[in-house]
């Protein structure tokens, strides 16, 4: 888009939210070469993260980035609805909603029969998996499937992959040219699995298992130093009462497949933190099936 129309739109947001000179420096940077209609569509996810909803300060600023382009934008209030679904998950990807579901089942009944089969130390975790094992329909859009998988067993995710003919990445040592890369396209997660056909995914936390059967998250992160990649890992321990309290062991039977799942009071706790309105709807439909006492106790 235009770079001085950009300029000024990042000083009016500037009266908002405060931005250094060199963050605007970056913002413009990052946005001169993208279409406005995409410029639009992240400030205004940006505006939705930072300001929150309820806001005159937050109507004013989508009013600044609805004047990048008012011929294609709509008004304040729709763009209010329309970001609100979005953040909801109530907005379909490239696929429609009961695609979405379809895809979703089929995905669950193919990997876990196949992960089973493997002996792969996993769990389904996140919302999904507490719907499922509470028998409530599948309701919103969801873009991936969240699993935990003991690092050990990342070997085999990569020949099942190749068997389903899924893309499969792991990110956790990357070369420089992939860090590069990653740096630029910024993937949901350093270990994933691509559907080929559309945005759909597995996305994979890593954990040990360890001696006492208690688990300990791995996550990576990365920087350069001396023109070389290095990998820093943060690990979260959990003692047996806390990994028994976050997941069940008790296997979740599904669609002629069976997974093990993240609690679901450790879904509402965790939700309880980060209240994005997705969370808030997903807190609605859990908290009927809360133990109080297992909440408490995390």
């Amino acid at each position: 888009m235009e770079k001085l129309q950009l300029i000024n739109t990042i000083d009016a947001l500037s009266r908002v939210v405060s931005i250094s000179e060199e963050q605007k420096q970056k913002l413009i940077n990052k946005y001169k070469d993208m279409p406005g209609s995409e410029v639009i569509k992240e400030l205004s996810s940006t505006a939705y993260r930072v300001i929150g909803s309820n806001s005159e300060l937050y109507d004013y600023a989508l009013t600044v980035i609805r004047n990048i382009n008012t011929s294609i934008c709509p008004s304040v209030e729709e763009m209010k609805i329309i970001i609100e679904k979005m953040f909801s998950n109530e907005i379909e990807g490239n696929i429609s909603l009961e695609e979405n579901h379809k895809l979703v089942n089929e995905s669950l009944r193919q990997f876990c029969t196949l992960f089973n089969q493997y002996g792969i130390d996993y769990y389904i975790v996140g919302a999904l998996p507490c719907f499922l094992k509470t028998n409530q329909p599948l309701f919103r859009y969801h873009d991936d499937i969240d699993i935990m998988v003991n690092e050990q067993d990342i070997p085999k995710l990569a020949e099942i992959m190749e068997l389903t003919g899924y893309k499969f990445q792991d990110d956790r040592f990357p070369s420089l040219e992939r860090y590069l890369e990653m740096e630029q396209n910024k993937p949901p997660h350093t270990v994933l699995a691509q559907n080929p056909n559309n945005e759909f995914h597995l996305g994979f936390f890593c954990f040990r298992r360890e001696q006492d059967s208690s688990i300990t998250m791995r996550e990576y992160s990365h920087r350069i130093e001396n023109n070389d990649v290095v990998v820093d890992v943060l690990e979260r321990q959990s003692d047996p009462i806390g990994t028994s309290l976050r997941y069940d062991e008790t296997p979740t039977t599904y669609l002629d497949t069976s997974f093990r799942t993240s609690s679901i009071e450790s879904v509402y706790n965790l939700k309880s933190y980060t209240k994005r309105p997705k969370d808030i709807t997903d807190m609605n439909k859990l908290e009927p099936f809360i133990n109080k006492e297992k909440l408490s106790a995390l």
